[in-house]
């Protein structure tokens, strides 16, 4: 009887920490960063196995078009076409990409900055390792093709190879 009770302890032990380690839905994350509504490590590390799931399905895409000698061969514009349709069909990506690379380490959690460092390998997965918070300019509102629709209320300026937009605050 007692070795029937311990196994039954164990498997309710299994049952709750696989149900405790399900990741947040998507769309949970998604309707929190539309209200502007604190999110939690656990929302962070939901949008990245959402940007890591799109970005290793995405690679096999990118290897094919970069060992192409360009782009307007067959298998180039087979594996682009395939790549828009994954695209199309990953709704979130785009904020959630957003939203992982305008936090900071500190509101990441240790394990998701990791993740993120060592998911930035794929070319769909393309943000920096935010383990150096300090990289983050506090002025910075968005990239250049995120311009504000006030155009007046920012100031674009050159920042290393790429250029920045900046709150006229």
């Amino acid at each position: 009887m007692k070795k029937i009770m311990t196994m039954i302890v164990t498997l309710l032990c299994v049952i709750m920490a696989s149900c405790g380690s399900k990741s947040v839905d998507p769309q949970v994350v998604a309707d929190k960063l539309q209200k502007g509504e604190a999110l939690t490590e656990a929302d962070y590390s939901a949008m990245i196995d959402y940007c890591s799931d799109y970005a290793e399905h995405a690679q096999k895409y990118f290897d094919i078009i970069n060992s192409e000698p360009n782009d307007s061969t067959e298998a180039a514009i087979k594996a682009t076409d395939e790549l828009a349709t994954l695209y199309n069909g990953a709704k979130y990506l785009d904020s959630f990409r957003t939203a992982l690379f305008n936090a900071d380490a500190s509101e990441l959690g240790e394990k998701n900055a990791a993740r993120i460092a060592e998911l930035s390998k794929y070319e769909a997965f393309p943000i920096s390792d935010v383990s150096d918070s300090s990289m983050l300019n506090p002025d910075v509102v968005g990239d250049i093709e995120q311009m504000p629709a006030n155009p007046a209320d920012t100031v674009v300026i050159a920042d290393g190879a790429g250029e920045a937009v900046e709150s006229n605050k």
